[in-house]
C-alpha cells in the first residue's frame, strides 16, 4: 500500500539543513529541500502533540527506540513556481532578520541571515513494507497527521512555511468516528 499526499505551499519554507556557510546561517538542501526525515518527525510531532494520540500508538505507526517503523516516507519532490513540474532540487533564494531593543536598534550581533524555498507545489508517499495489508488504525494516523500540518520549517512565526496538505484519499465519517474512538479509550 502507498499513501500520497500533495502539498501547497503557501510562503516560502525554511527546512535548515544544519550547516551555515558563506555568511549564511541556515542554510538549505538545495537537492532535497523537504527530506524525508522532516515529514516523518513533522507527522509524528502532530500525531502525539496535537492530535493527543496514544503515545503507544504513535510508536506503532512511526517507530521507537527499540523498533522501526513499517512504513516508508519519500522526501517531498517539489515544483519550482512557474515551472509547471515536480521534481527534486530548488534554487534557494536569501531571507534575512535582525534583532531590535527595546528603542527600536538593531542589537549588535542580532542580525541572522539563510536561505528559503519558494515552491507551488510538492507531492511525498507513505508506503507500507511490513506483512500483509497495514492496520486501518495506522493508516487512518498517518492521514490525520499529515492533515493537521499547516506550517513546516524555521520561521513559522514570521511567516514561513505556511502549507496545506492533502491526501489523495477522501475522508470520511467513519475516519473521524475512528479516530475520536482511539482519543477517547486512551
Amino acid at each position: 500500500m502507498r499513501l500520497r499526499f500533495d502539498v501547497e505551499f503557501h510562503t516560502p519554507f525554511v527546512i535548515s539543513s544544519g550547516k551555515a556557510i558563506d555568511g549564511l546561517d541556515h542554510t538549505i538542501d538545495e537537492e532535497t529541500p523537504f527530506p524525508s526525515s522532516a515529514v516523518k518527525g513533522l507527522l509524528r510531532a502532530h500525531a502525539l502533540h496535537w492530535l493527543g494520540l496514544p503515545r503507544p500508538l504513535v510508536g506503532e505507526v512511526f517507530g521507537t527506540a527499540r523498533r522501526g517503523s513499517d512504513w516508508i516516507f519519500s522526501d517531498v519532490a517539489v515544483e519550482r513556481v512557474g515551472t509547471g513540474s515536480l521534481k527534486h532540487g530548488v534554487e534557494p533564494s536569501l531571507w534575512n532578520r535582525v534583532r531590535v531593543d527595546e528603542h527600536g536598534r538593531a542589537e549588535e550581533r542580532a542580525l541572522v541571515a539563510g536561505q528559503q524555498c519558494w515552491a507551488a507545489a510538492g507531492e511525498f508517499t507513505i508506503a507500507w513494507d511490513g506483512r500483509g495489508e497495514p492496520p486501518k488504525l495506522l493508516v487512518l494516523v498517518l492521514r490525520a497527521a499529515a492533515r493537521d500540518v499547516v506550517s513546516i520549517g524555521l520561521n513559522r512565526r514570521r511567516g514561513f512555511g505556511w502549507v496545506t496538505i492533502r491526501d489523495a484519499e477522501p475522508w470520511t465519517d467513519d475516519d473521524s468516528r475512528a479516530l475520536l474512538t482511539v482519543k477517547e479509550e486512551s
